[in-house]
């Protein structure tokens, strides 16, 4: 386990100020985005949608707030977009807050066109095939990739496993063998090499070709080293005493059994 040091310095009385501390800028950072937000909702309560619009967006495009903040802001933001009459704009920002917090609610007292948009966003994404990579089984063929579909009105026509030797691509694409919700395919062995590299992501396809769902994406893709026929770096997966561990987006390395 690695700690963590924080150091603070302290400048002579004569040196220039250079920069202010994290905690410091953090609180700021804090207050500045309250201010926003609360200068938002002060715009909306005054009529005044188009600004208040701006300001929503000033306060979104900022790092690291609380999902459940972000979730209620876009909220807000969807209904100043109902009430401008941009059904469009208005759904989107719903499903983006429905996406950071499942549980977001309107507030006491709202319309009921407000809460009937909400629910019928919340219905539409809950018809949204669903596609989920699954952990690793451990003494399963290193290449073989296995993933959870869940499609309540069976949308779905195949789903692609698209891998690639290098990160940036290009991907080419393998189709998967789904049954009962689950879906397996294998990572291609490039030439007659048993240690390699690949970058992947799963795709959900309805019959026309359209993207339903995925499991990573082409900017962040799943990433898969084999060493002798056995898997040595996974992210976001990793074995922990013969079972799958989800660690986000950290890397692990750890070394492989004995091949023999």
């Amino acid at each position: 386990m690695l700690s963590l040091t924080l150091l603070l310095l302290t400048a002579a009385p004569d040196a220039p100020l250079r920069a202010a501390p994290a905690v410091l800028l953090s609180q700021t950072s804090a207050e500045d985005a309250r201010g926003m937000l609360e200068r938002a909702r002060k715009l909306a309560e005054e009529l005044r949608y188009e600004e208040a619009v701006v300001e929503y967006q000033r306060y979104l495009g900022l790092p690291d707030r609380p999902a459940t903040e972000r979730a209620q802001a876009l909220l807000e933001l969807g209904y100043i977009h109902l009430q401008l009459e941009d059904v469009t704009n208005a759904e989107q920002r719903i499903t983006e807050a429905l996406e950071q917090d499942a549980w977001v609610r309107p507030p006491s007292g709202a319309p009921p066109k407000q809460v009937e948009l909400l629910e019928r966003v919340r219905a539409q994404l809950a018809a949204r095939p669903k596609l989920e990579v699954l952990p690793r089984e451990d003494a399963a063929d290193p290449r073989r990739v296995r993933a959870s579909l869940k499609d309540p009105q069976g949308k779905t026509s195949e789903v692609l496993l698209r891998h690639a030797t290098v990160p940036d691509g290009p991907y080419r694409a393998a189709r998967m063998a789904c049954e009962g919700g689950t879906c397996e395919g294998e990572l291609p062995t490039p030439g007659s090499s048993t240690n390699f590299t690949a970058w992947y992501f799963l795709e959900a396809l309805d019959a026309q070709g359209n993207t339903l769902a995925r499991a990573a994406t082409p900017r962040a893709p799943l990433q898969l080293s084999v060493i002798e026929q056995r898997a040595w770096y996974e992210s976001p997966w990793v074995y922990a005493g013969g079972a799958a561990v989800l660690i986000g987006a950290a890397a692990v390395f750890f070394v492989a059994a004995d091949p023999g």
